[in-house]
């Protein structure tokens, strides 16, 4: 499946407003997602009903997972070649009602860390994460390019979820580099995707980052439709 994206060089004030507008009035067609974003060294404490969930999400080459592209960078210095590489626009949905025909509450722009982890408090509820291949503020952006890249359930417990590493697999290569150096746009084919459970590492990760965090902690991985 070929994705193209549209990347300028430099994220101006006047295209981070225009982004911020745009998330706003997709929060007004249906509600807005609950989401919270704690910063670095906050202890974190959740409402009942509530859980911080983590994870990352890395895009690899899927002829070789060495080469890692930077989805969520603006820094090209960040990509393998020095160039505009493959970027991703997210999308939170929770579903309602679960397991049948629903409507849903949607978030256009989850905090992601440049690295592709995330930490996010959410409602207890059933979620879809969604990827589109270009980024909000795009004069090509078109919602309908959005697809599902994985889903999750939020426990009504509380505590902490580990969601584990969703690996999205891409195609990208040197021809499309040299056309993302002469026009700043990135086209790569999504190959597939899978996750991996490398809990004790994040969580490892997780404790550094912050000095108290929900208990107790467990384990639910994001499912895709290949695994």
């Amino acid at each position: 499946m070929r994705r193209s994206v549209g990347m300028a060089r430099f994220w101006s004030r006047r295209t981070a407003a225009f982004v911020a507008a745009v998330a706003a009035v997709v929060c007004l067609l249906p509600a807005c997602v609950s989401i919270g974003t704690p910063r670095a060294g906050e202890a974190i404490v959740v409402k009942p009903g509530q859980a911080l969930v983590f994870g990352r999400i890395r895009m690899l080459d899927a002829k070789n997972e060495k080469i890692e592209h930077s989805a969520f960078s603006f820094d090209p210095w960040d990509q393998p070649f020095f160039a505009t590489g493959p970027r991703m626009s997210l999308q939170l949905r929770q579903l309602f009602p679960p397991g049948g025909a629903y409507k849903y509450k949607v978030n256009p722009t989850p905090a992601i860390e440049k690295d592709g982890a995330f930490y996010w408090i959410l409602d207890a509820g059933d979620y879809e994460l969604m990827g589109n291949p270009r980024l909000y503020g795009s004069k090509d952006f078109d919602d309908a390019d959005s697809m599902t890249l994985a889903h999750f359930k939020v426990p009504a417990n509380g505590g902490t979820t580990y969601l584990g590493t969703l690996i999205i697999s891409v195609s990208y290569d040197l021809a499309q580099v040299v056309h993302a150096w002469k026009t700043d746009e990135a086209e790569y084919d999504i190959r597939g995707f899978h996750v991996l459970d490398d809990r004790e590492r994040e969580l490892a990760r997780l404790r550094v980052r912050y000095p108290v965090i929900p208990e107790p902690v467990v384990t639910g991985l994001m499912g895709t439709e290949t695994n």
